[in-house]
């Protein structure tokens, strides 16, 4: 018996329009399947199919839609090697991979991800689309399109809390930086990383949510981007200069003082957060350790993880840049910190990159 699927209630404004998702899967079957987990749910609408990548191409030219279900391993043409030019014609839909590569093939995962697309879910084998397949399915695209829905009711509101702003004056060059990330982050550490000024030497730490399958290989694609040295650390670890540290996948990443060092410590449980690895545990351990001698980012990501954190660094003086709302792929984890009125400046990717360039040569 096939788990019941989350019934949500229907549209009652125009914000909360249905989902209009397009399905891209060679297998009829599949299609099929999908077309059924979604089509229960009052807030989603199937709006096309394909069986490959040049069919999808073919509806994105006439159709509007705004969640992609994306496969892999197609005929002819790889849902990667389409990715790109899926997203460009999709004109701001976002795409969820979902394929059986998303968990047997970490480095197809971490590359979607890389190439643009918002999440990965793997698909089950041929009898596993029962158990808790269906809801985690129609989680993601419901979180995702509604982040699609708070993004275009923005577009028609002017709200305050919602608008980029420049900090006051330039920043001092940090003794760290913490980021945080979460949906869409990793094209945005890529950037950030590939732009940092060479004189900015600074322990940078990362806690991206991502699998612990995935970190390891998350690091690896992320040294291609610098020339410094980039590591999962092993707990005790001490505390380098022009060093980016990636969280491990089955712990959070934290700081600690060990006599006149800093050292690195793995925590295990963290209880004020539901996200392994957690932002807010680094922020907290951040803030304790550095003070306001750090800083943190907050880059794109649902949930809030991290605005607890940033309360901390807050207090002891951090400066805290948030992704705007406008670049970011969901503002759920950046907007939770700029409208808690935690946030020293928000910013696009690109002018965080020069406020870094300036932190260094003021």
């Amino acid at each position: 018996m096939r788990a019941s699927l989350p019934q949500l209630s229907a549209p009652t404004s125009a914000f909360e329009r249905p989902i209009k998702v397009l399905l891209v899967d060679d297998s009829n079957v599949v299609r099929s399947i999908f077309s059924r987990m979604l089509g229960e749910n009052d807030e989603i609408e199937i709006a096309g199919e394909a069986a490959n990548s040049a069919e999808a191409l073919q509806q994105l030219s006439r159709l509007r839609v705004d969640i992609i279900l994306l496969d892999i391993e197609m005929p002819e043409r790889s849902g990667l090697d389409a990715l790109p030019e899926i997203l460009e014609a999709g004109n701001g839909a976002r795409v969820l991979v979902v394929s059986s590569f998303a968990e047997e093939n970490g480095p197809a995962a971490i590359r979607a991800l890389e190439l643009g697309a918002c999440d990965t879910l793997a698909k089950p084998g041929r009898f596993g689309f029962a158990g808790r397949f269906p809801d985690m399915l129609v989680d993601k695209v419901v979180r995702l399109g509604s982040s699609i829905r708070k993004v275009s009711a923005r577009s028609l509101r002017d709200e305050g809390d919602c608008a980029s702003y420049e900090p006051n004056g330039d920043i001092p060059a940090p003794e760290c930086i913490a980021i945080g990330a979460s949906t869409g982050g990793i094209p945005i550490i890529y950037e950030i990383v590939r732009n940092l000024p060479d004189a900015l030497d600074c322990p940078i730490f990362i806690a991206q949510h991502l699998p612990e399958a995935f970190m390891e290989f998350f690091a690896r694609q992320l040294s291609a981007q610098t020339n410094r040295r980039v590591c999962v650390p092993k707990a005790g670890e001490e505390i380098m200069e022009r060093t980016i540290y990636v969280s491990p996948g089955n712990a959070h990443l934290t700081c600690a003082r060990g006599g006149t060092r800093r050292k690195i410590q793995h925590l295990e449980h963290y209880a004020g957060s539901r996200y392994s690895p957690s932002v807010d545990a680094l922020f907290e351990s951040v803030a304790e350790v550095y003070g306001d001698t750090a800083l943190a980012l907050v880059l794109s990501g649902m949930g809030n993880d991290g605005a607890t954190g940033a309360q901390q660094l807050f207090r002891q003086g951090a400066r805290i840049i948030v992704q705007d709302a406008d670049s970011s792929v969901v503002w759920g984890m950046p907007g939770a910190v700029a409208k808690a009125g935690l946030a020293t400046a928000v910013m696009s990717p690109s002018h965080i990159s020069r406020l870094l360039a300036r932190a260094v040569t003021s």
